[in-house]
């Protein structure tokens, strides 16, 4: 078992080499960490009108450090449905949004969404490719964004890393 756990974490690793080296990628997630609570804080204390006041606030979150490859938010209604999701990413010729909430993505399933709403906490995936989203291979750091009333969206940032070899 502790043989199985050991090979895990050194699997996971590696594939986060590719993100940049140890030091250099511990730094990446702080620094994702830090500015993700942030942004949460901040969309409780004043939260945005609409879906485009939210989409560039995630612009500018996405702009402030060349390490972020994207960032979302997941807005839930009182019934716990994904009503939208603005999405900004990272292309060669800048920055594109899209969102997420379109029912081929299946935002209500990826693990991003899920896990911080059953964590009550934020939390790091594993790494995936993010198939009809940034459409690279990442990890994803979501926080849970709570006002009086209880969840109400779920904000990320994403890291790009290197496809796992096979």
């Amino acid at each position: 078992m502790i043989r199985a756990s050991v090979l895990l974490v050194a699997l996971f690793a590696l594939l986060l080499q590719g993100c940049s080296n140890g030091d250099d990628f511990q730094n990446d997630r702080r620094r994702v960490e830090e500015a993700l609570n942030a942004l949460a804080t901040n969309l409780v204390e004043n939260r945005p009108a609409d879906v485009a006041a939210y989409t560039e606030r995630l612009g500018r979150h996405v702009e402030s450090d060349p390490s972020f490859f994207g960032s979302a938010v997941a807005l839930i209604d009182e019934a716990g449905s994904v009503i939208a999701s603005p999405y900004v990413y990272r292309t060669d010729e800048g920055y594109s949004t899209k969102d997420l909430a379109s029912p081929s993505y299946g935002i209500e399933s990826q693990e991003w969404f899920t896990a911080p709403i059953a964590a009550d906490a934020g939390v790091w995936s594993e790494p995936y490719f993010d198939a009809g989203g940034g459409e690279i291979w990442m990890i994803t750091r979501s926080v849970p964004v709570r006002d009086s009333e209880g969840i109400f969206a779920v904000v990320t940032t994403d890291l790009e890393v290197d496809a796992p070899s096979r």
